[in-house]
């Protein structure tokens, strides 16, 4: 191998490796934290409404005749959250027979994440151990909750974790002076 070769290998690895060991950006099917609202806005499968929740002014949903996977599993539902027209968050439910084989997936995609178990009960008094795994990048975090709410629903939830405070802190400033509110 020539100088030359060597000089352009060696330039090629130096550019590339950081990227590598950053790791996948998070994104759900080429949808990155941060995206614009346009990139989902304009996809006629969602359909986009005016919110108000502590990380959201706008939240778009799959419409109810269209279908999505995650893993290969069918989606109950997805919902891209946005402040500003950047996306703070994405949520998806899905049946919690197809969790693990999402987690798989998941780590193979994002890596080794960290696993939290927590026993819940339900009304007739049987325990059940729910799995949270949880990604951490420094876009965001993105957490694999196992039982969501019942016990046959699994979420996935990617979350720009300093959303939250910038809009509270916005919306702080608004109400201490209403004339911004323009």
């Amino acid at each position: 191998m020539n100088l030359r070769k060597i000089i352009f290998v060696a330039a090629f690895l130096s550019a590339a490796l950081p990227a590598l060991a950053e790791g996948e950006k998070l994104s759900f099917k080429g949808v990155e934290l941060g995206s614009s609202l346009a990139q989902i806005a304009s996809n006629p499968k969602f359909d986009c409404r005016i919110v108000t929740t502590p990380i959201a002014d706008k939240v778009c949903s799959l419409r109810s005749r269209e279908t999505e996977t995650i893993a290969g599993a069918p989606i109950d539902s997805l919902f891209y959250f946005y402040d500003q027209a950047g996306l703070t968050g994405i949520v998806i439910n899905l049946d919690e027979k197809h969790f693990q084989p999402v987690v798989a997936a998941l780590t193979d995609k994002f890596g080794g994440p960290s696993l939290k178990t927590e026993t819940l009960k339900n009304l007739k008094g049987v325990t059940f151990e729910n799995r949270i795994y949880q990604w951490t990048k420094p876009e965001g975090s993105l957490k694999a909750e196992r039982y969501a709410g019942r016990l046959d629903k699994s979420m996935i939830r990617f979350a720009d974790v300093s959303a939250t405070q910038r809009v509270q802190q916005r919306r702080t400033l608004l109400k201490k002076d209403p004339r911004k509110d323009l």
